[in-house]
């Protein structure tokens, strides 16, 4: 005797070895033996061998009709073999039975299972759904096969270019786009990224890059889509300052935030102003302005690009442009013009500032050196103008509170750092230009900056207004807080970002609670305020994000630099194991295959085989070179070499991810202007 019975969802053929009474002992097609309980038999027969009927069975069963066995089905529930009944007409075979069976199992869109070979025929409205469904995906499969075969062809589909950079980073890994990107895939041999910009959908690796960073911090793009605001009546009646304010910045730099100016009171005195952009006259909380600072917490920068935290509309009202007269939130302070001793407690102004003059520090490095700012018998200097004493008198009182500052953290401060301006044309040329952090107008502003948040910050702590701090403990890695610390590191009793109000959000917020507390009113924000808080807890995770694009963006356009210029050979410094800090440019590259010579040896290099799409560049070692390096590294580089030596996996941008100290590198700098764009 055979069965035809039921075993985990399939019907199967099987002989008879032993009737164990509420079980049988069956060998299956393949020889297998196994137990079957008579509650899953779902047909006996010995007409037929067991491989014959299977033949049989599989054969009838696919001819026979769906959609005409739903229409000869009875209503309410009924047994495979009432249906046999009605298909094949009165005393079915056992074939035909099987058949029947194996069928309605086959279909479960058109007959829903209700026990052991017991079916009911869907409804006819739940039928046509359940097809249309089926409909559909099919529909889908054909789509997502043809898109599949023209991302092979290296054709791009239509409505892919816009999803290109989402399938890189957050892909919806059920949708037909993202299953016909990873069929390609499979077909052409590729990974996703290298075939969409092979398929057109980007026009280069940069480009590649940045569309996958805008993609999951500024999933919404990053343009902002609104009108210039409303500039307050009352901002015309505030008392326009006595001054000639002149900015030091970067040639590129278009969010000017700080300004100086100088005023003569006597021989042995003058009054020196500081003089900060002012959007928080322009953008109340809770303004739409204010929910996309909010939103994006600092401007992104990168070699030739950039995306504003505010508006450019709101940027074009507040920065600080020469020829105009800005609203401004103010600081000054007397000082001695013989030694540059503060003499005066500073105060503060809301006012508008006569903006004279938008200085470049790419044309004036090189004629203000030390030398020229302390020589006392040079009083002009055609380069600056009008503006030369009121630098010398800047540059003068700023190295007072320098060596304040070092007094108070113990030790000197490293200024051997070489910062690297990028320069990007239109046309993809990139130059890059060194320019050392000790220069004395970037030493000038980031003093004077340093003062200022370090007085703002005091103030705001002092009338119980609260305020966001940046906050360092000895041995301690520096954190945000709403709460006033000392910043040991920079060597500051407090230290509230406050002076980029265009650039960071931080910044902004502080601007918002100093004037509420210059104008005598209620503070925008109180120490409880979980918009405060968040924004808190957000903006060093978000400034990190933006710090890593920044520097991957820069590694990009160093290994363009080095295509472009057809150089291979290079020199550089072991900073760290087999790390080698090159002196030309900002990059890092690793001896692979030899001992490392030591740190601080100086080696020459030979580069190879860059590779744009992971950021990568061969190196060999050529020769050990005699002497010693030409520069230490500062306390900054040290966090960079750290971060470079960690080999953390690329994160969800397909960027390398930065070890969590390296937050902290260049963030509490301030300097002249800002990063290069």
């Amino acid at each position: 005797m055979n069965l035809y019975y039921e075993e985990a969802g399939a019907f199967k053929v099987g002989r008879v070895l032993q009737d164990q009474g509420n079980a049988f002992q069956v060998e299956t097609l393949h020889g297998k033996r196994t137990k079957v309980k008579s509650n899953s038999v779902m047909l006996k027969f010995d007409t037929l061998e067991c491989a014959e009927f299977h033949t049989q069975v599989e054969a009838l069963a696919k001819d026979v009709d769906t959609e005409f066995l739903w229409e000869c089905a009875p209503e309410g529930e009924f047994d495979f073999n009432v249906m046999a009944v009605e298909y094949f007409g009165e005393k079915p075979t056992v074939v035909q039975q099987a058949a029947t069976l194996a069928a309605l199992h086959a279909a479960p869109i058109h007959f829903h299972r209700k026990g052991k070979g017991m079916y009911r025929a869907a409804p006819p409205e739940i039928l046509q759904a359940a097809l249309a469904g089926l409909e559909k995906k099919r529909l889908a499969a054909e789509q997502q096969q043809a898109w599949a075969d023209a991302l092979v062809r290296r054709e791009l589909p239509e409505g892919f270019a816009k999803q290109a950079a989402v399938l890189l980073v957050r892909p919806d890994k059920n949708s037909a786009e993202y299953k016909a990107l990873m069929l390609a895939c499979t077909e052409a041999g590729r990974s996703p990224d290298v075939l969409l910009i092979e398929c057109g959908a980007f026009k280069s690796v940069h480009e590649m890059m940045r569309a996958r960073f805008a993609a999951v911090y500024f999933p919404k793009g990053p343009e902002i889509d609104l009108p210039a605001p409303d500039v307050p009546a009352d901002l015309a009646d505030l008392p326009v300052a006595n001054v000639r304010a002149f900015s030091i910045d970067d040639i590129s730099t278009t969010e000017i935030d700080d300004a100086f100016s100088v005023v003569w009171l006597d021989e042995t005195r003058a009054r020196i102003g500081v003089h900060i952009a002012a959007p928080a006259l322009l953008i109340p909380r809770g303004s739409p302005y204010d929910r996309v600072a909010r939103e994006r917490l600092s401007t992104v920068y990168a070699p030739g690009d950039k995306i504003t935290m505010l508006p450019d509309q709101v940027v074009e009202l507040a920065t600080l442009a020469e020829g105009r007269t800005v609203p401004s939130v103010s600081i000054y302070v007397e000082v001695s013009t013989e030694t540059g001793e503060l003499l005066s407690e500073p105060y503060s102004a809301i006012e508008q500032v006569p903006m004279a003059a938008n200085l470049r520090h790419n044309h004036l490095d090189a004629a203000l050196s030390k030398e020229v700012l302390e020589d006392p018998e040079l009083n002009q200097l055609d380069v600056v103008g009008e503006f030369f004493p009121a630098l010398k008198m800047l540059w003068k009182s700023s190295c007072v509170l320098r060596m304040e500052r070092e007094i108070a953290r113990g030790q000197p401060e490293k200024h051997t750092r070489i910062d690297f301006n990028f320069y990007v044309a239109e046309d993809g040329t990139v130059e890059i230009q060194p320019r050392r952090r000790d220069a004395p107008l970037d030493l000038l502003v980031a003093e004077w900056m340093i003062y200022v948040n370090r007085e703002w910050g005091g103030m705001l702590d002092e009338c119980k207004v609260t305020g966001i701090y940046r906050v360092q403990p000895p041995m301690g890695r520096v954190r945000m807080s709403t709460h006033a610390a000392p910043h040991v590191g920079l060597g500051v009793p407090q230290y509230a970002w406050s002076t980029s109000p265009l650039r960071r959000y931080v910044d902004l917020v502080n601007q918002q609670q100093l004037i509420s507390l210059l104008r005598q009113e209620p503070p925008v924000y109180t120490a409880t305020d979980a918009e405060l808080l968040s924004a808190v807890n957000s903006f060093d995770v978000t400034y990190k994000a933006y710090a890593e694009f920044q520097q991957s963006m820069e590694r990009y356009w160093c290994l363009r630099w080095i295509q472009q210029k057809g150089r291979k050979q290079f020199d550089g410094v072991v900073v760290k194991d087999e790390l080698v800090r090159l002196d030309d440019i900002p990059l890092f590259v690793r001896l692979v295959g030899v001992t490392s010579p030591g740190r601080g040896v100086q080696v020459e290099l030979e580069l190879d085989q860059v590779d744009e799409l992971t950021l990568t560049v061969s190196c060999k070692l050529l020769a050990l070179k005699k002497g010693t390096p030409t520069r230490l590294l500062d306390d900054e580089e040290e966090e960079e070499v750290e971060a470079e030596s960690s080999s953390a996996a690329p994160d969800e941008t397909g960027l390398p991810e930065l070890p969590a100290s390296v937050a902290d590198v260049n963030v509490d700098a301030e300097q002249s202007g800002e990063p290069q764009a």
